[in-house]
C-alpha cells in the first residue's frame, strides 16, 4: 500500500529495515521535542514577573520553590494580615491590623508572644501558652 507521506516519497523507497529504525526515531524526536517545550512553558509560568503599578487583591500568597506557602497577606473589612511560615507551613510570625489596631504575634512550638496596641493607644506585650492562654502581661 502506498501512501502520501510529506517527505515526498522517500518513505517509500526505504527498505523495511530502515523504517522500522526511522519510525520509532520520529517518534522519539517528536516526543523529546513536545516534552522539552512542555518544561520550557512550566519554566515560563514558574518565573514569570508581574510589573504593575497598582495591583489589587484580597489575598496574596507567596510559595517556596517546592510550591509551600511561606507568605500570605488578606485584606478584608474586619481584619488584615501578614501571615510568614516555616518551611513546614505552620504559621510563625503574624502581623494583624484588628479594628485599626495593630498586633504583631511570634508563634513558637510551646507558645507565643504577642505586642498589640489598644484603643487608648498604649502598647502592652502578653506571653500566651500553646492554648492560646494569657500567662503574663505587661502593662
Amino acid at each position: 500500500m502506498k501512501m502520501d507521506w510529506p517527505l515526498g516519497g522517500y518513505y517509500d523507497r526505504l527498505t523495511v529495515e530502515t523504517r522500522t529504525i526511522i519510525l520509532p526515531a520520529l517518534i522519539f524526536i517528536a516526543a523529546a521535542l513536545i516534552i522539552g517545550r512542555m518544561k520550557q512553558l512550566q519554566h515560563e509560568v514558574r518565573s514569570a514577573r508581574i510589573i504593575a503599578l497598582e495591583l489589587v487583591t484580597q489575598k496574596l500568597s507567596l510559595a517556596d520553590t517546592e510550591g509551600n506557602e511561606r507568605l500570605t497577606m488578606v485584606a478584608s473589612p474586619d481584619r488584615t494580615a501578614i501571615t510568614l511560615s516555616d518551611s513546614d507551613q505552620v504559621s510563625r510570625l503574624v502581623l494583624e491590623l484588628i479594628d485599626n489596631q495593630p498586633a504583631l504575634k511570634i508563634i513558637g512550638e510551646k507558645g507565643s508572644a504577642k505586642v498589640a496596641i489598644n484603643h487608648d493607644g498604649a502598647a502592652f506585650f502578653s506571653i500566651l501558652s500553646d492554648q492560646d492562654e494569657t500567662i503574663w502581661s505587661a502593662p
